[in-house]
């Protein structure tokens, strides 16, 4: 009982964080994410890359995830607060939703390795950061309007939710990442 407890509390002080909206909490919060995201690659590259292809229950396997927060900083940061106009990678990975992958120069028959997408994390991951590094509270409030062409999202945002937007993307999908790491750990020992 103790535990569980333990990790509610844990899981709220992460939550809060998320929800910055000031330079230092945004840093903070980021700061967590890659923390996290760290040692749950290092579990990750324990297992056979082939297991991290498999998906558990329909879900996305660990590179798909991945795959996916890379398209998701594209959205988020690189269209939305930086206004570049093609901001995609081809490996980015979008839900049912996206339903036209090609117009966004996204490959959807792509299947690269991980250490390979692990690079364009890195990539993606360095850009948040240097973003909220140079973050003011002007700044913050800024608001961004989508460049033309086809993406996401299509309406105005402020600088901090496209930031708390990523935040809750990383958060997310990383505990869908370390519950289906445990899943392919026992099934692989």
């Amino acid at each position: 009982m103790e535990s569980r407890n333990g990790e509610r509390i844990r899981l709220r002080a992460e939550r809060d964080k998320l929800r910055a909206t000031d330079p230092q909490g945004l840093a903070d919060a980021w700061a967590m994410i890659e923390q996290l995201w760290s040692g749950t690659v290092a579990r990750a590259r324990k297992l056979p890359e082939p297991v991290l292809h498999e998906q558990v229950d329909g879900e996305w396997s660990f590179v798909q995830t991945n795959r996916h927060l890379v398209l998701a900083t594209d959205c988020w940061l690189r269209r939305m607060v930086k206004g570049v106009a093609r901001p995609y990678h081809p490996w980015g990975l979008g839900g049912s939703w996206l339903t036209s992958p090609l117009r966004w120069g996204i490959d959807p028959d792509a299947d690269p390795p991980l250490d390979q997408v692990v690079d364009v994390r890195r990539e993606r991951m360095t850009e948040v950061r240097e973003v909220i590094a140079g973050a003011t509270a002007e700044e913050l409030a800024r608001n961004c309007v989508p460049p033309d062409g086809p993406g996401h999202p299509r309406k105005e945002h402020t600088v901090v939710q496209c930031l708390q937007v990523i935040l809750k993307e990383e958060w997310q999908h990383h505990r869908y990442a370390v519950r289906d790491l445990e899943v392919l750990e026992k099934r692989y020992r």
